[in-house]
This record gives structure tokens, sequence and C-alpha cells, in this order.
């Protein structure tokens, strides 16, 4: 994650998951005080009602937390440690829902109660549902720990509200290389995980949005999101630049637009685009690239369409070029990969 010049007040994280963060380490016997040294995140700061860390003192400390663990996986644990609390308001209103698409339903209305350094999307895909995490400011190496801590909360709370519910007919995809713990945590995660996609998605068969709630209460529900909507009233709405200029990158049937035709969609000069993803961490190209990997894996590991029928749809001229592109990005041969 990288914060140049941004609005601490646009892009924060709901305050309620750094103590959260800091029992895990106690119990490691890393003490508070340690974790929070030179973060600017102060001692109690969760008790203030609707307190956020910026982007900027979350990036803090989460790397110390990294570091005084020397846990590169501690994203999974995180979220495994989540309650329905952690998530205040949101996850007293997703708890007494009806079914799950209700409780996602609101979920993706109110996230960002709880975060607005990522956007979180259901997205159906024939049969399959998703949820998806949108990166608002380039997470880059922090992904893993956010992306995974979150997942990981869904997963767990997935199976206290619908404990007779099958967990392991989904598939989880990251945006992000295959670390270099999965192997150690593989055996755990009862889903297949695919890396270098073109987005963060947590799926599972569709039917499952119609399922019932074992806590189900109207009552309760209905009074938790007027909390919600009280607390989003108080929360300025970021600037949705990322996922705008994706969806214009990927709206181009059969071609890749040029930085220029995207900012020109977007009514800015393309010296203003570069600049404002520059200060969001990231590039035009980068942006570009991660999206053809991500097309690249999915239609390599998805459907069986040769290397140059794949290299045609992303935009290259022929297969070579495409196969020398997808070993920059991935270390790996499309032949290889598909292996």
């Amino acid at each position: 994650m990288t914060i140049l010049k941004m609005n601490p007040e646009e892009y924060s994280f709901a305050a309620e998951y750094v103590p959260l963060l800091i029992s895990i380490l106690e119990k490691r016997g890393i003490p508070q005080e340690q974790l929070l040294r030179d973060t600017g995140v102060q001692p109690a700061l969760w008790r203030e009602p609707g307190a956020r860390v910026s982007a900027e003192q979350l990036e803090k400390v989460i790397r110390r937390a990294l570091s005084l663990t020397g846990d590169d996986w501690l994203g999974w644990e995180f979220g495994a440690a989540m309650t329905m609390s952690t998530h205040g308001f949101l996850g007293y209103a997703a708890l007494s829902s009806e079914t799950l698409g209700e409780a996602i339903e609101l979920a993706v209305k109110y996230f960002r109660t709880r975060s607005t350094i990522l956007d979180l999307q259901l997205v159906i895909d024939g049969d399959m549902a998703a949820l998806q995490l949108e990166e608002l400011i380039s997470l880059n190496d922090l992904a893993p720990f956010l992306v995974e801590g979150l997942f990981s909360s869904f997963h767990f709370m997935t199976m206290k509200v619908l404990p007779d519910m099958p967990i392991d007919d989904g598939e989880l995809r990251f945006a992000y290389p295959r670390p270099h713990y999965f192997d150690q945590l593989k055996p755990l995660i009862p889903v297949p995980c695919l890396f270098d996609c073109a987005y963060h998605q947590m799926r599972f068969p569709a039917w499952k949005l119609n399922e019932k709630l074992h806590f189900a209460d109207p009552r309760l529900a209905s009074m938790a999101a007027a909390q919600c909507e009280q607390e989003l009233a108080t929360i300025k709405a970021p600037p949705g630049l990322l996922g705008q200029v994706r969806r214009i990158v990927l709206s181009h049937s059969g071609r890749f637009p040029s930085v220029d035709e995207a900012a020109s969609e977007l009514h800015m000069s393309s010296r203003t685009l570069k600049r404002k993803l520059q200060q969001l961490g990231t590039s035009y190209q980068k942006i570009l690239d991660d999206l053809r990997k991500g097309l690249a894996v999915e239609h390599l590991t998805q459907t069986s369409s040769t290397v140059d029928d794949i290299a045609l749809m992303l935009g290259y001229s022929d297969a070579s070029n495409f196969a020398r592109a997808f070993r920059r990005w991935t270390g790996r041969s499309p032949t290889d990969y598909r292996a």
C-alpha cells in the first residue's frame, strides 16, 4: 500500500479491528505498546464512537505486526478471530438477516462503515455468486493480509449462521501471486485457491443466497441497519477511480484502450489520470498488466482455449509476445501454468 497525499478522512478503516490484532500479538507475548509504537494510533482510540484509523496508520500497524511476529500468513488468523461484534452494527445486521443473500446485501450497502480502503461487491456469474473485494487504494504487498483476513472472516461467520451448509463447493481467487507460505495453509483451506486472477473473489453456488440464517431476527436486523445508515452518513465516500479505470479497460471488447482513451472517458487529461493513479499507489500500465494477467490465468485454468486464442483475446499480435509477458508477470510460461 502506498500512501501519497491521501485525505485520511477518505481512506480509513474502522478502529474496532485494532484491539483484535493487539489481542493476537499479546498471546505471542508482544505487548500493545510495542505494536502501536510509531504508528500514530493512540491506545484506546477504538473506544471512541465511530473512531477510524487512516490508511497510513493501518499500513504501519500491519507492517509492524507482520515484522514482530514473522508470520506472513497472519491475515488468516486475524480473520478467523473476528466475531460479529468486530464488524460493529453491520455484523449484527448481517447476523440477524433472514437469508444469506439479505445479509450480503446489507454488507455490500454498508461496507463503507468498516472500510474505505476496500469496497465489497456481490457478483453473479452464471450459477455462481462471488463476494468481490475491490481495492480503492492499491494495496500492493499488504493485499494478502487484508484480503485473506476478510475472506477468512467471511468464511467463519458463514459457518456460524449456516452451520449445516456445505463449505467445500466454492473457490477463492486472489489478484496477487501465490504466497510462499500457501503450501503450509493449503491443507486447512476447504476450497480450491487461484492466484494472479483479475479480482479478489470468494465464489460459491448462487443457490446459497436463498438459505435461511440460523439467527434470523427481522426486528434486530432493522434496528442494526438503521444504526449502519446513521454511521454511513458520517463517512465520506472516496473516489472509486481504480474501479472506474478497470471497468473502462474491460469494456472495450477485443482490445484494451490507451491511457489517453481511458482519461478521455473519465473527462480528464492523461496527465491528470496518471497523477491520480500514482497517488493511489499504482499506474495505468500496472492496472492493464494486472487485468491482462488475471484474464490470462482465468482462461488458462477455467477454459480449454489455446494459448494462441488467449493471446489474441488479450490484444497480443502473436503467442510469443504473450508468452514473454506472461512469464514476466508470473515467472512461468502459459503452458507450464496450465499444467
